[in-house]
C-alpha cells in the first residue's frame, strides 16, 4: 500500500528538511539555525522553465519541438556553498564550482533528456547553459535541473519551497522549536521517512510522472497549453470500468482504476462508489497560480467521489475504497498537509 512516509519515528541525527505547504517563511533559514543541534541549512528554491533546444557537446540535436512546444521542467536552485554539504561524492565539488551557465541534472532528467556532462540545455528565452553534473534524485529532492544562479528570474518565477538542514538531537525537541516557527504549520522529514526527500512528499515528483507515464511537450499560451498531440494520441484512451463507467485517463492509470473498482465489485463494496461524483481523469492544465503541470495532464489522477461528505455513504475516505485505490498504486489527497479528499492519483507502482 503506497503511503507518504515510512514507520521511521526517531532518527538520532543526519539530513533532515522542513516544508511549509504554500511557501516558505522568508525567516525560516535563521528560525532553523538558531535551534540547538541545527547545522548547515540549505533553503531550495523551486519554479518551472520550459526547454526549448537540448544538444550534445558537439552541437548536435537531441530535442528540438517544433511549432512554439517546449518541454517542461521542475527546477531547484540552490546556494552552492551550503547545499553541497547534502551531495555526496565528487558531484559536491562539482556543485560547488559551478558558473551560472552550468547545471546539474537529476539522474532521472538525465535519462528522459539524453544528456551527459558537457551537453547543452536551452530555454525558451534564448539561456544556454552546460551539463555540468549529472547527481542521483534521492539528493536533489527528484528535480529535473538545479541551477546556483542568484538572477532566477532569467528562468521562471520560483518559490522557497523546503530547507534542508544538519540536525544531531532529539526529534522531538526539534519538533517543539519548529511549532513556534511563524507561519504555517512546518513539517519536518528525516532522511529515510519519506519516498522522496523533497517537499509535498505525499505526491510524487514531476520527474517521476514523466519517468512513469512518459514525457509531453506542451504549447504554452494564455494561462493554459495545448499538449502534444503523438503523447496523447499514443497513451490517452477511453474506456468502460467497473463502477465509475467511462473514463478518459492514460492507458496504465486505467488498468489501476480497473483493479481497484474491480476489487471493491467483487468484495460486494460497489456500493462506495457514486458515478455521478466521478469528476473525471484526464485533464491536461497548469497547476492554478503556477507554470507546473497538474498530474491530472499525465492522466494519472482521478476525482472519485469528488466533494462527497466524509462521513456520508460515499466518503472517499471509506476505509475499503482506500485500501483498494491504495493497492492499485495510488494515494488519497486527503493525506495531504493540504488536504484534498477525492482526489486520488499515481503514487508506486
Amino acid at each position: 500500500m503506497p503511503a507518504p512516509t515510512t514507520t521511521t519515528t526517531e532518527v538520532p541525527g543526519g539530513w533532515h528538511l522542513a516544508w511549509q505547504p504554500t511557501a516558505l517563511v522568508e525567516t525560516i533559514s535563521e528560525d532553523l539555525a538558531a535551534i540547538a543541534g541545527v547545522g548547515t541549512v540549505s533553503m531550495v528554491r523551486v519554479g518551472d522553465a520550459h526547454i526549448a533546444r537540448t544538444a550534445k557537446a558537439d552541437g548536435t540535436i537531441v530535442d528540438e519541438p517544433a511549432d512554439g512546444f517546449v518541454i517542461p521542467v521542475e527546477i531547484h536552485a540552490v546556494d552552492a556553498a551550503a547545499h553541497a554539504d547534502f551531495v555526496p561524492g565528487p558531484e559536491s565539488d562539482v556543485l560547488r564550482a559551478m558558473s551560472d551557465d552550468e547545471v546539474l541534472l537529476g539522474s532521472t532528467s538525465a535519462a528522459l533528456r539524453r544528456l551527459d556532462i558537457g551537453d547543452t540545455i536551452t530555454f525558451s528565452d534564448g539561456l544556454e547553459v552546460t551539463v555540468a553534473g549529472i547527481v542521483d534524485d534521492d539528493y536533489v529532492g527528484d528535480a529535473e535541473i538545479v541551477t546556483a544562479r542568484s538572477d532566477l528570474e532569467v528562468f521562471a518565477t520560483f518559490l522557497d519551497k523546503y530547507a534542508v538542514f544538519w540536525f544531531d538531537g532529539e526529534r522531538a525537541d526539534l519538533e517543539a522549536e519548529v511549532k513556534t516557527i511563524a507561519g504555517e504549520p512546518v513539517t519536518v522529514r528525516a532522511w529515510g521517512e519519506v519516498l522522496v526527500f523533497r517537499h509535498g512528499d505525499s505526491v510524487r515528483s514531476q520527474a517521476a510522472f514523466k519517468d512513469r507515464f512518459g514525457e509531453f511537450t506542451i504549447r504554452p499560451g494564455g494561462g493554459t497549453f495545448e499538449q502534444e498531440r503523438a503523447w496523447r494520441e499514443e497513451n490517452i484512451v477511453t474506456e468502460t470500468i467497473p463502477l465509475l463507467g467511462s473514463v478518459t485517463c492514460h492507458r496504465e492509470f486505467v488498468e489501476m482504476l480497473r483493479q481497484a473498482m474491480t476489487e471493491l465489485e467483487e468484495a460486494g463494496n460497489g456500493s462506495k462508489i457514486n458515478r455521478a461524483s466521478y469528476r473525471g481523469c484526464w485533464n491536461p492544465r497548469f497547476i492554478a497560480n503556477r507554470l507546473a503541470i497538474s498530474h491530472h495532464s499525465f492522466g494519472a489522477a482521478a476525482d472519485i467521489n469528488f466533494f462527497e461528505p466524509l462521513d456520508g455513504p460515499y466518503s472517499p475516505t471509506d476505509p475499503d475504497l482506500l485500501v483498494a485505490l491504495y493497492t492499485a498504486g495510488l494515494t488519497s489527497g486527503h493525506l495531504w498537509v493540504n488536504p484534498d479528499p477525492g482526489h486520488f492519483e499515481w503514487f508506486d507502482s
